[in-house]
């Protein structure tokens, strides 16, 4: 059955004359992945929201993602949508009286109807389908009375798995915020509990120990340019602090710039700051040689004997994570910064004797290993508890895996 032969799309739009004060809960293309549903955002009015923020959503609506659609952005309204409007990035399905609405986002969720979305969108980094041509993909279809034992045993099994989910992310979560008070406490204190403190005027940094002094950056840190060589790949940093090659992360997704205007060179040990990015922690220490866009700045320690980048690199990381950067940002776009060499060249930081700075840093590799550690085989069962989940829905919809209709009619 063909999606449009079973659901209406886009039946209601916000339209210009809509009054400015107008409140509502705004669903943007982030909002929504395919294995957490929907995450609301607070109220913003109708002058404040994006230009985007046109679709009306109702209960019962199912929404796609038109854009990205590798990511399977898909998740249905099973709850009383008063004022939720959606992104013009979405289509939204209305089911008519053929589908039972929880069937029809689980039909979409099926390997068939994701392989047709995926095959028929445009793009290579950013791609996108048109609604109408989304609207003639093939969906698996049954009666209604199979329908709605499909979806309630759907139902029952997928709150299965996602209560095992929800309880491993719990603990990936306690862990992560371990992690980072053990560096928040190292990079600002040193690792002697018994040590004298002293206040300091840094905004964000508080009491520091007493024999620890306090520098400018651009005593400690300087903006380096390399030539592009022919064989560099393209570098990227991450905002979990990992600056690595493109390709040892994955292969799409990705901008691809036309000319690589502005690109320089990387070399393993660079500390890398992404300028929009720094604010949500995509700062860290180079570990491939390559090349990256102007929107990263690399740097070196001016004296290897004053500064080592391992322990600054934690502690700028410290920086974003507490808010300093993102409240440095001049910039008019939202959720992103503009923090340049300048910048970092006119703050302050404290200064720990070298054999310190080295000390932190080399306890926080152990600890921070043996943490990531425990969070890689956490991630890695969430994983296969998700995968697990994109097969049971699969397999049920399409008939391959039998289920007792009769007992649920």
């Amino acid at each position: 059955m063909r999606l449009k032969d079973v659901a209406f799309v886009n039946l209601r739009t916000l339209d210009e004359s809509t009054k400015g004060d107008y409140k509502f809960r705004y669903i943007d293309i982030s909002s929504v992945s395919a294995d957490n549903g929907i995450t609301l955002g607070d109220e913003i009015t109708f002058q404040e929201a994006p230009s985007r923020a046109r679709r009306i959503v109702k209960k019962d609506d199912v929404l796609v993602s038109t854009v990205r659609t590798y990511l399977r952005a898909i998740a249905n309204i099973d709850w009383d949508a008063k004022d939720i409007i959606a992104s013009t990035g979405f289509a939204v399905y209305t089911p008519n009286n053929k589908i039972i609405p929880r069937f029809l986002a689980y039909s979409i969720k099926s390997t068939k109807a994701i392989n047709q979305i995926c095959s028929n969108s445009k793009g290579v980094s950013y791609p996108a389908i048109q609604a109408q041509v989304l609207s003639s993909i093939e969906i698996p279809y049954w009666d209604l009375k199979r329908q709605e034992a499909i979806a309630a045993y759907l139902d029952k099994e997928c709150e299965k798995i996602g209560r095992k989910i929800e309880l491993l992310e719990r603990k990936a979560d306690a862990y992560s915020r371990l992690r980072r008070s053990l560096i928040n406490r190292a990079v600002t204190r040193g690792l002697d509990p018994n040590t004298p403190m002293k206040s300091t005027l840094i905004p964000w940094l508080g009491a520091i120990p007493a024999h620890w002094d306090i520098k400018r950056g651009k005593s400690l840190f300087k903006e380096v340019s390399r030539v592009v060589r022919p064989e560099d790949g393209v570098v990227t940093c991450f905002r979990n602090g990992e600056v690595t090659l493109r390709t040892n992360r994955r292969i799409t997704g990705f901008t691809e710039s036309e000319q690589e205007i502005g690109y320089h060179g990387v070399r393993i040990g660079d500390l890398v700051i992404h300028q929009m990015d720094a604010f949500a922690g995509a700062i860290g220490i180079s570990d491939s040689d390559g090349k990256c866009s102007p929107i990263c700045i690399v740097c070196r320690e001016i004296n290897s004997s004053e500064a080592d980048l391992k322990y600054y690199c934690q502690l700028l990381r410290v920086m974003s994570h507490r808010g300093y950067i993102q409240a440095l940002a001049k910039g008019i776009r939202e959720r992103t910064t503009d923090f340049r060499y300048k910048t970092l060249a006119s703050l302050h930081f404290p200064v720990p004797p070298i054999d310190e700075q080295k000390e932190i840093a080399a306890y926080l590799d152990e600890k921070c290993a043996k943490i990531d550690a425990i969070l890689e085989k956490i991630n890695t069962e969430v994983e296969r508890l998700k995968e697990l989940k994109r097969s049971l829905i699969n397999e049920v919809v399409t008939g391959q895996r039998a289920i007792d209709t009769e007992s649920r009619s």
